[in-house]
């Protein structure tokens, strides 16, 4: 409900504003008009920010969904496999994590360009081993309980034992983590396109700050609005996510 209520918010608040809607005098600061003033060109700053939320969107849920589903099929192969599946899934994991994924990021984009597509493969190629290490640790842990080995001994199938008792304290560890991930996409993303190798096609809470950053002292609301978006989605996010986990516990 919580990720539906964000996607929700951010889709009225686009049709409401539009991205940057009708150009009004530069450099207002916020009032009844424009209740988080203009930018330097006259933009509604509510409206960008609405559009930016877009893109920060698309980054940290692409992020989180390519490293749940490498990391989930990894672990599980890891808990679940022989031997020799549970070390090369290490051993690749290993490799993995030893990439640092935001100066990959920067070198991919400064050959390619920038594109959120790409920063949602990179991230999402870097991350996964983290998923991935929690789960096979869950797995086993719940593989050697006492409930999964009366519920097999009691007649229960393996995919019934499965999802009562080995899903619910896998999901339970993996959903804060997740949190982590999409706040840290969302970051990750901000900072690109602070620096100029952001999707230059699209409007970003980065791209925002970046602009903002020559009127910090004379229109400090340019860089509130950003710098306050950031904040407050990471921190809601993992919240969320946390307390999505909490009833699996």
């Amino acid at each position: 409900m919580g990720w539906m209520a964000i996607a929700l918010t951010v889709a009225l608040l686009s049709l409401a504003a539009g991205e940057g809607g009708g150009l009004a005098l530069p450099f207002q600061p916020p009032g009844w008009g424009h209740p988080l003033g203009t930018d330097d060109l006259g933009r509604d700053l509510a409206g960008l920010l609405a559009a930016g939320a877009w893109t920060s969107l698309l980054v940290g849920g692409g992020t989180v969904l390519l490293a749940l589903g490498i990391g989930l099929a990894a672990g599980l192969v890891a808990a679940l496999g022989p031997w020799w599946a549970d070390g090369l899934a290490m051993r690749m994991a290993d490799m993995a994590i030893a990439l640092p994924a935001l100066l990959v990021a920067i070198v991919v984009a400064a050959i390619f360009g920038g594109s959120s597509l790409q920063l949602v493969l990179v991230l999402g190629l870097a991350r996964w081993p983290l998923i991935a290490r929690i789960v096979r640790a869950e797995a086993r842990v719940a593989l050697r309980s006492e409930l999964f080995r009366a519920a097999l001994a009691l007649g229960a199938s393996p995919l019934a034992a499965t999802r009562r008792h080995l899903l619910p304290p896998i999901l339970a560890a993996v959903l804060p983590n997740a949190g982590i991930l999409f706040g840290g996409a969302i970051l990750a993303e901000s900072t690109m396109s602070f620096v100029g190798l952001g999707d230059a096609g699209r409007t970003s809470w980065g791209r925002l700050a970046a602009e903002a950053a020559p009127y910090v002292e004379t229109a400090w609301w340019m860089w509130a609005g950003p710098a306050a978006a950031i904040a407050v989605t990471a921190a809601l996010v993992a919240v969320l996510t946390d307390r999505a986990s909490t009833p699996a516990r």
